[in-house]
């Protein structure tokens, strides 16, 4: 369901029942060996239309799973092929439905060779542009949604990164990514009907040529200012074919900056104070992207602004995220959107993790009230 389109009430209920953390990544010690990650989320939305535009029938409602399974073959500790796919519903519900289980497909998000040394990161297959923070660092359930236009997924190209250290600069590391859309088999959905996504679709990176590229640089580990993350980008989407319902095409052009910040005082750092659930820590974060042509449409030039604070302490968390995104002028709809999120966590045990969250939103003119609760299990093996 896309509540972010529509005036809505929106609350989804999920059940994590698995794994799901890259990070905690398991592995056997020796090699080659095999690996699975894995998270389920059962998930219920709800969605009342408002306002002088809606029309009957106002309610919305879907209920669906949400899977995510990742394998791994690992030739060494840094040296494996990964194979990463989503099972949820394929569409979005159309206005009125009351919808079970329905349109659920198998995509694979990612299927591809990773390789790391002490300076260098190479991936190529399938795989997801890293390109921004905001999707993924910003609290909440809704912030990943609303910046998706520089949230690169399943692509098909290789990324490739440096990494260099100096004893007064702190780390610091250059990426350079090449791809295109993918419109080969593996763009379609399986378990279900449904094609492959076609060059004739248009939209950014769809040329079927590797000409779609993004720099990145990240800076971090700053002796003087250990605990700042610093991330510039530029992005260069190749336009694809002109859709007749959306005008001229144009290449997609986007460029990020952005900073993240752990500040935690001493007396909660020590490992006593993490035993006892006391540890705290403060996290504000602030990112801003500059879209010209957002979705290879000649002339729709947007701006996002993203700030957001995390705060820790113990098993709880609490986060509140403002985005504000401006766009082209459309009657009844002024130029500003936004979105504003307040949310709570708290951590049942190390894998069992509830979340609450609430908010409220501009797009397009109409406006929406979101409201979401998620329990989450998480581990690896």
């Amino acid at each position: 369901m896309n509540a972010l389109c529509r005036s809505a009430l929106v609350l989804g209920v999920a059940a994590g029942l698995g794994l799901a953390s890259s990070e905690a990544r398991a592995d056997k010690g020796y090699y080659p060996n095999v690996g699975m990650d894995y998270s389920a989320v059962l998930q219920y939305d709800y969605s009342r239309a408002e306002g002088d535009g809606a029309t009957a029938p106002r309610n919305t409602t879907d209920f669906y799973p949400d899977i995510q399974s990742s394998f791994y073959v690992r030739f060494s500790p840094n040296d494996q092929v990964r194979l990463s796919t989503e099972l949820n519903p394929i569409n979005p519900p159309a206005n009125g439905d009351k919808r079970t289980f329905g349109d659920i497909g198998l995509v694979i998000n990612e299927l591809n060779y990773y390789k790391l040394t002490q300076h260098t990161q190479l991936q190529v297959g399938k795989l997801q542009v890293p390109f921004g923070r905001a999707m993924d660092a910003a609290p909440g359930l809704y912030t990943n949604d609303f910046v998706s236009t520089y949230d690169l997924g399943g692509m098909l190209g290789a990324t490739y990164a440096y990494r260099w250290f100096g004893q007064k600069a702190g780390m610091v590391q250059g990426g350079l990514n090449l791809y295109t859309a993918d419109t080969t088999e593996l763009s379609r959905p399986f378990l279900r009907s449904g094609g492959r996504a076609q060059r004739s679709d248009g939209g950014p990176a769809n040329t079927g040529k590797l000409d779609s590229y993004a720099l990145t640089v990240n800076w971090n580990s700053i002796p003087a200012l250990p605990y700042l993350e610093l991330q510039a980008g530029y992005m260069r989407n190749r336009a694809g074919v002109a859709q007749p319902d959306t005008g001229p095409a144009d290449d997609e052009v986007i460029s990020v900056v952005s900073a993240r910040y752990i500040w935690a005082p001493e007396s909660s750092a020590d490992l006593d104070s993490t035993l006892r659930g006391r540890y705290l820590d403060v996290v504000p974060l602030v990112e801003y992207a500059d879209v010209q042509n957002e979705g290879a449409v000649a002339g729709n030039d947007t701006r996002y602004l993203t700030t957001s604070v995390t705060v820790d302490y113990g098993r709880w968390v609490f986060g509140a995220t403002r985005t504000d995104k401006r766009r082209p002028w459309g009657p009844g709809a002024g130029r500003h959107d936004y979105l504003n999120e307040l949310s709570m966590g708290y951590r049942v045990t190390g894998q069992l993790t509830m979340a609450l969250s609430v908010g409220s939103q501009a797009q397009g003119g109409q406006d929406s009230n979101l409201v979401g609760f998620a329990l989450t299990y998480e581990g690896a093996h």
